[in-house]
């Protein structure tokens, strides 16, 4: 016989899941006719569609037709079907994200290619660093050789006269340089998630510096000032925030007010209008309300400038060119995890229940920045001869003692008007 406690549990399990199911059913009953169908389950029938994939793909009814005498194409063919079989399951079974646009499907695919780039971090972490620039090979056929690292510090003039073929060739060479158009939408696409625009220059202000403070270890940092401030600040930067800025400022304006896709005029506003938002979250991250909401909206600094550091140390430690498509797609995949880690850290911070549980992207993004960092620190032992200025080391010494003191007197302060509150 069962327990009273057990019996309990069953018939709460069995409510929920009713209640759950009806739910379920309410929403497909209010979608679009024409979008209804995708948002049903069809788990079987995919299920059954991959196995037939499978079973062509891999062979079963005929060995000798998908045989080949070539070791590493057999095990480059099944480490890739066993990344699509995790990748369909993502699809199907993943958890759900606070994200429903264009479909909840998408962002549980993201999240599985977010976990397939964690595990093969992981497994590059285990290797050597010799090794590791080898097996870059079977990634991209270009890779695994040693390439010199150019440096933009070298001449700074802005007039070159002696140049025949342009007076100005080190302004030139800067403009047409592919971070160029890296660095406008880069910040584009950052001020549509942080949507805070001073939050948003404290990270500008706070790359420049970082580049200022690495400039010892990687050559591409060596810049001249006009790059640093002019170029970089005060117009790329500046440029894409501000467009990100009013990309912002359109959708906070606008009025949600959800129309089908039957119910609109013509095919491009029906395919279009998937890709828009179904609602917009106004962020409020609101770093001066105490000194642990501090800290909380300086850890998203850390990891935003972590993440954008270890693109130039992996590509550095690793021997990858700035324009290999490698780069595109880790600053791609990074940009789709990052939309919904946002809005899961945002909705965490805002969240004001005692016991609080961290998003599956924020959790993941966290995991997945410390691992490309520990790739870094163990890639670069030995490869950094030149030793940090001592005026920075001093600095940055200050910086943290500073910040110490004055969230202890933050909190004090804070403590002390609590208690004379009470009295």
């Amino acid at each position: 016989m069962e327990s009273n406690g057990h019996r309990k549990t069953r018939r709460r399990n069995l409510i929920a899941q009713e209640s759950s199911s009806f739910n379920l059913s309410e929403v497909i009953d209010e979608l679009d006719p024409w979008t209804a169908w995708a948002y049903r389950p069809h788990t079987i029938k995919l299920l059954f569609i991959g196995t037939c994939f499978l079973i062509w793909a891999s062979g079963v009814l005929d060995p000798d037709s998908t045989s080949t005498g070539d070791l590493v194409t057999s095990v480059k063919r099944g480490v890739f079907a066993m990344i699509a079989v995790f990748l369909a399951y993502s699809l199907l079974q993943a958890p759900a994200t606070v994200l429903i646009r264009p479909h909840p499907a998408i962002w549980r695919l993201v999240h599985g290619l977010a976990v397939v780039y964690l595990i093969s971090l992981t497994f590059l972490l285990f290797q050597k660093r010799d090794d590791a620039r080898q097996f870059m090979r079977f990634l991209h056929p270009n890779l695994g050789v040693e390439l010199p690292e150019r440096s933009y510090g070298s001449d700074c003039r802005i007039y070159v006269p002696e140049d025949p073929s342009s007076r100005f060739r080190n302004v030139y060479e800067t403009l047409f340089d592919e971070f160029v158009l890296a660095h406008i939408f880069g910040w584009w696409g950052k001020a549509i998630m942080i949507r805070n625009q001073p939050l948003l220059w404290i990270l500008s202000f706070g790359f420049e510096l970082m580049e200022l403070t690495f400039r010892h270890m990687l050559p591409n940092f060596n810049e001249c000032w006009w790059d640093s401030i002019i170029l970089d600040i005060l117009v790329c930067n500046w440029f894409g925030i501000w467009a990100g800025m009013r990309t912002v400022q359109y959708f906070d304006g606008r009025t949600y007010e959800w129309v089908g896709i039957s119910q609109r005029p013509n095919i491009i506003s029906k395919v279009l209008g998937q890709f828009t938002p179904a609602q917009w979250d106004k962020d409020e991250w609101h770093p001066l309300l105490g000194p642990w909401r501090f800290l909380q909206v300086l850890f998203l600094c850390i990891v935003l400038l972590t993440v954008e550091l270890n693109t130039f140390f992996l590509k550095f430690c690793l021997w990858i060119p700035a324009r290999n498509p490698l780069i595109v797609y880790r600053l791609i995949l990074w940009w789709l995890i990052a939309i919904p880690t946002i809005r899961e850290y945002n909705s965490f911070l805002q969240d004001r229940t005692p016991v609080k549980k961290l998003g599956a992207f924020c959790w993941l993004s966290i995991a997945t920045c410390i691992v490309e960092l520990l790739i870094c620190i163990k890639f670069g032992n030995g490869l950094y001869p030149n030793p940090m200025a001592r005026w920075l080391v001093i600095f940055w010494i200050s910086v943290g003692v500073a910040l110490l003191v004055s969230l202890i007197l933050w909190s004090w302060q804070l403590r002390k008007a609590l208690e004379q509150k009470k009295l």
